[in-house]
């Protein structure tokens, strides 16, 4: 929420405000929002890891845009009051910025004609998702919309909460399912006016703050926000696209704890295959490690024949490549030191492009799908392979030819 100064406050002075304020809140925006479709463990959830994985009561969010303008976080806008055309918006408090109400757990954000220019304009949902709260809060927040959203990153279904505040009207209801870029409200002021038209957005990973929590009023510090909260403007671009694994024409999900691997064909199940894996449990961590990697990759290359070499008889006679590492790989990769800025960028790119992503890095390369020697039991060891997945012979052949390049593949 931006304020009409940056001076400094003191302490006793801010807490004094913020109770203040906070305590004359309806009971409705300070007590907590909690929604039985909650994310739960596998375990937890009654479901397989398949059907946990897959199954949502939210449509998935194929991307994320910013609120306002034309949802790159620019765009022109007219001033409803005078007429004047204005170009580009700014942020006015950032995220996780300490300024004279505390730490600051979202981003305001002003359309370039600054004061009120930029009251009455539209306000968008960040993604496609379903409204948990929709009311007035009374002093300083006014107006609030909160929306929950599902979206697939990496090999898991995550959730973020997007909030709204000091909204002129609101235009959805609790329960509403919307979507990406649909008109949910206007951007307003707080109700007593003591501050310039703004848009104050908030991105959460805790669905159990109640609408108008306030870190600082809790004495959280700077750690708990960022554990707690996103970073608006960071997330949004990195998330620009999303993919949805329900909407591929054909999916494979590979689950390294049950042996069990599935086909999808426009989500439906094909078949599902016993498999077994690298030579050492866990997951593939840089280059000479046998663990089979967990992420979301895609079939790049099939061959299939006699392969050369003292272990071509290994392949089973049919090999289909995917392209690891990822992008996450290459994140965690450029953390470790294991790859340079260079190096991820061009993971990043050819994988978001469904293409072969470099295979001459220290995370390894080299990783598919293939037969066996031999036929082999499901009983005993079922840790095989230099890193790959391994299918039976009398499987290996029907996938084979069921699979296309371009198919998704999820390992968990």
């Amino acid at each position: 929420m931006e304020v009409m100064t940056r001076s400094n406050t003191t302490s006793r002075f801010k807490v004094f405000i913020l109770v203040m304020l906070l305590g004359s809140l309806p009971s409705a925006c300070r007590n907590p929002v909690r929604n039985s479709s909650q994310p739960q463990s596998r375990n937890e959830s009654g479901l397989g890891v398949f059907e946990d994985y897959l199954d949502s009561d939210l449509q998935p969010a194929d991307g994320f845009d910013f609120p306002f303008g034309r949802g790159d976080g620019g765009g022109a806008y007219v001033d409803k009051a005078t007429g004047l055309n204005y170009n580009g918006w700014y942020v006015a408090t950032r995220f996780a910025e300490n300024y004279s109400l505390g730490i600051h757990p979202g981003e305001d954000w002003n359309g370039s004609g600054g004061g009120n220019s930029d009251l009455g304009q539209d306000v968008f949902a960040v993604a496609n998702g379903r409204v948990t709260f929709a009311a007035n809060c009374g002093k300083l927040w006014g107006n609030v919309i909160v929306i929950k959203h599902a979206f697939y990153e990496n090999h898991e279904k995550q959730y973020v909460i997007s909030l709204y505040a000091h909204l002129q009207k609101i235009n959805v209801r609790v329960g509403e399912t919307v979507s990406r870029r649909q008109r949910i409200a206007t951007i307003g002021q707080d109700p007593d006016k003591l501050f310039d038209a703004h848009l104050h957005l908030e991105l959460r990973r805790d669905e159990s703050l109640a609408p108008t929590y306030w870190p600082s009023s809790d004495n959280k510090d700077v750690n708990w926000v960022k554990e707690h909260y996103l970073d608006p403007s960071a997330f949004i671009k990195s998330h620009r696209k999303t993919v949805v694994p329900q909407s591929e024409r054909l999916l494979v999900l590979v689950d390294q704890a049950s042996y069990k691997m599935r086909l999808y064909e426009r989500n439906v199940l094909l078949k599902e295959y016993d498999v077994s894996f690298g030579q050492a449990a866990g997951s593939k961590q840089r280059e000479g490690d046998n663990r089979t990697p967990v992420g979301m990759y895609f079939v790049i290359q099939k061959l299939r024949g006699k392969f050369d070499g003292p272990y071509g008889d290994y392949y089973g006679g049919h090999w289909i490549k995917i392209n690891y590492p990822n992008r996450f790989d290459a994140a965690r990769g450029i953390g470790e030191g294991l790859i340079n800025a260079t190096q991820e960028a061009l993971i990043t790119k050819a994988w978001e492009s469904r293409g072969p992503t470099p295979q001459n890095t220290l995370l390894g390369s080299g990783i598919g799908f293939h037969g066996w020697i031999r036929e082999w039991q499901n009983e005993g060891s079922r840790h095989l392979s230099w890193g790959c997945v391994v299918l039976h012979l009398k499987d290996v052949k029907e996938f084979y030819d069921r699979v296309d390049e371009g198919t998704m593949v999820v390992i968990f």
